[in-house]
């Protein structure tokens, strides 16, 4: 992976080479990961309070042109959310501005044709003006003390736009299906983060969906089991973790892509069921996890916790409260949000229609051919 940067007075400027949104993200939750193991807690701290972005640049896939990706903390969430890339542009009649439009679109040409046309990168007029994206940039939320400062290796001898090369190698994608296989699915960046486990990302560079996810009580978040318990070794599932089914299951259902299409949707149809309050039979919104594994529209179990509670003779403090799935105790013990799924909740949507569309055309091609 090549590393581009330019000295300034202002600041070092850190420009990634060309990779997928996907890859640059991988890198901006591993960031995240080892920020949360420091044992100086000031910098993640202060990024979640202030609602700063994380960020970094890299060339776009669009030649000539740089991209800039970054995370912010969701307070309302209590998760690292995912901003959109802005693509920055430096033309030749108002410097800097942004072209997020298709590049094959009539809107990018719109936009080229109205400032002039733009300077590609490796030109070397574009390098005394870096400095300026910078100052654009931090007035745009993106401060330099909070971009991605990777190691650097070996540094050449030229000057300016200085190459260099990092130490660590680019993370394999991961690509669900093969050649092999009946159905081939590409998962959408929600749906992969929801899925995957940050210990796992910091480990491997690989952004593998997890087999046992299990989800910490202190954080809500999930992670797989055997990765928690090797960082956190003292871990008592029940107390400081609770196994998280509905996860797992969802998991197995698009994992299965071995089935032939339109067995694959039947388990998708599965998942669509799966993410309904089991009290409700309404899609969550706001799902939180019992001790038993099972997750519950927050309010449903509470309402149902409280129901129960009045059931119960007043003078009893000690009479079990059953869990509505498994009637395990689950008195006097945490709901903990289950992060996880709310955030697989809100990408599955748009999965689900767009799977829907695609086994429709393939169901058609096959009666046509």
């Amino acid at each position: 992976m090549e590393l581009k940067i330019e000295q300034s007075n202002d600041a070092d400027i850190f420009i990634y080479a060309k990779m997928e949104p996907g890859e640059t993200n991988k890198m901006l939750f591993s960031k995240v990961e080892w920020l949360n193991i420091q044992s100086d807690f000031s910098k993640i701290t202060e990024l979640q309070q202030n609602g700063d972005k994380l960020w970094l640049i890299r060339d776009s896939r669009v030649d000539g042109l740089l991209t800039v990706q970054s995370l912010s903390w969701d307070k309302e969430l209590s998760l690292w959310g995912i901003n959109e890339p802005q693509r920055y542009m430096l033309s030749n009649y108002q410097g800097w501005v942004v072209n997020n439009f298709p590049s094959e679109s009539d809107m990018f040409l719109a936009v080229v044709d109205s400032v002039g046309g733009f300077i590609d990168m490796t030109d070397e007029k574009a390098k005394p003006h870096l400095p300026g994206l910078l100052k654009i940039l931090s007035e745009n939320g993106y401060h330099v003390e909070n971009r991605i400062n990777p190691k650097v290796g070996q540094q050449t001898k030229l000057k300016g736009y200085t190459s260099y090369h990092i130490d660590v190698s680019k993370p394999k994608q991961e690509v669900v299906g093969s050649k092999l296989e009946a159905t081939v699915v590409t998962l959408p960046e929600g749906i992969i983060i929801a899925l995957t486990c940050p210990i796992t990302i910091l480990k491997t560079g690989q952004m593998n969906v997890m087999k046992d996810p299990v989800t910490q009580v202190s954080d809500g978040i999930s992670y797989e089991r055997d990765y928690l318990l090797e960082k956190y070794p003292d871990l008592k599932e029940g107390t400081d973790f609770y196994p998280n089914i509905k996860l797992k299951t969802i998991i197995n259902y698009i994992s299965a892509t071995s089935l032939k299409p339109e067995e694959y949707w039947a388990k998708l149809q599965k998942v669509d069921e799966d993410i309904k309050d089991p009290i409700l039979s309404e899609t969550m919104n706001d799902p939180v996890l019992s001790p038993s594994g099972h997750s519950y529209e927050k309010k449903s179990i509470e309402t149902w916790m409280k129901k129960k509670q009045l059931d119960l003779p007043t003078v009893s403090n000690i009479i079990p409260i059953p869990d509505p799935m498994t009637q395990q105790n689950i008195r006097g013990k945490h709901l903990v949000p289950n992060k996880n799924l709310m955030l697989f909740i809100k990408a599955w949507p748009a999965f689900y229609e767009d799977q829907e569309f695609k086994l429709a055309i393939t169901l058609s091609t096959n009666l046509l051919s």
